[in-house]
């Protein structure tokens, strides 16, 4: 491939394990709080428990914490601030460190990409942006197709 003449594998990792990459800026910012309250948002779109999950940078080991049952996702920390037409879902939707701690793992992800996609066939069907979309319909549609929500 032009350009890359001189290009070679240095190293290959065993198992791709990602823990953390870049998040957006969304319209609200999922916190330690927010996962260690067991926080309920009413535009939640997604239900998780998974602990804060802290590996420590120096030394190895970790810290877990719990909040002792679940949490809420909230449909904003996957709009973008300042960007129309676009949502995010898993580790890139806005979350403090700590947050993304608890949220990054396969089901809640999943869930997450779920609303996403569901969120972005209600805009193009009504012919608006994600971030105008009637949440409450997001979340019957989500029930509908057997998601778990909080009341």
């Amino acid at each position: 491939m032009p350009g890359f003449e001189n290009a070679y594998i240095d190293r290959v990792a065993p198992f791709l394990g990602l823990r953390e990459t870049r998040r957006i800026i969304g319209r609200y910012i999922l916190n330690k709080e927010d996962i260690l309250t067991c926080h309920k948002f009413d535009d939640a779109i997604a239900v998780a428990s998974y602990p804060l999950d802290i590996h420590h940078p120096q030394g190895g080991g970790c810290t877990l914490v719990w909040c002792g049952d679940c949490y809420d996702i909230p449909y904003r920390s996957l709009l973008p601030s300042g960007v129309e037409n676009l949502l995010a879902a898993g580790r890139c939707i806005s979350t403090t460190h700590e947050a993304m701690s608890a949220i990054r793992v396969m089901s809640t992800c999943m869930a997450m990409g779920e609303a996403a996609g569901r969120a972005a066939k209600i805009a193009v069907k009504e012919g608006i942006a994600p971030s105008q979309i009637d949440v409450a319909e997001l979340r019957k549609d989500l029930l509908k197709e057997g998601a778990y929500l909080r009341d």
